[in-house]
């Protein structure tokens, strides 16, 4: 397994890693490598949303329910569109979930949606960095640029809520 695959996935998934891959690079294939990292891509988006929604519910403030969903958004627009770069590119589109990361603290919360924003951005300079995102590559620079907007957003949350320790979770129904 090359290098800059390993990191990737030890940035995404942690002790997981080793179980995502199951092929050796040697046996990896031209265009199978990008393949691969797509659907890498695809199964972090589907794991923001859905981290996305939780921590929507989870946090009872209309600023960051606001920034949550707008957030989210975005996600769904890249996972969509990876999904139509690989079958495009011959590949089969993976349904696998990033593990998404929950809890009650608004400003742990923030840190974990920061730390995904952070691998997102990582994972699409290197699928830029890859020659067969060539005819892509408009639509994954947009989608980094939007992660990077999306962590910038967080940021500044994460600085004003650091700051603010009456919002609370939501209370159980």
């Amino acid at each position: 397994m090359d290098r800059g695959r390993r990191k990737a996935l030890k940035l995404l998934f942690g002790t997981l890693a080793s179980q995502v891959l199951i092929k050796p690079a040697s046996a990896v294939k031209t265009g199978d490598a990008f393949i691969n990292l797509c659907n890498l891509a695809i199964s972090h988006e589907y794991g923001a949303i859905v981290q996305y929604i939780n921590h929507s519910g989870v946090i009872s403030d209309h600023k960051l329910d606001s920034v949550f969903m707008m957030n989210m958004k975005d996600e769904i627009v890249h996972a969509r569109s990876i999904t139509e770069f690989v079958l495009k590119e011959g590949g089969t589109p993976t349904v696998g979930i990033w593990p998404p990361q929950t809890g009650k603290d608004p400003v742990t919360l923030i840190k974990e949606d920061i730390a995904g924003e952070t691998a997102a951005i990582n994972l699409y300079q290197q699928i830029l960095d890859m020659p067969e995102s060539r005819k892509f590559r408009d639509a994954v620079y947009k989608f980094l640029r939007n992660e990077i907007e999306h962590r910038k957003r967080l940021k500044k949350l994460l600085k004003e809520f650091s700051e603010k320790p009456e919002v609370k979770g939501r209370k159980a129904l």
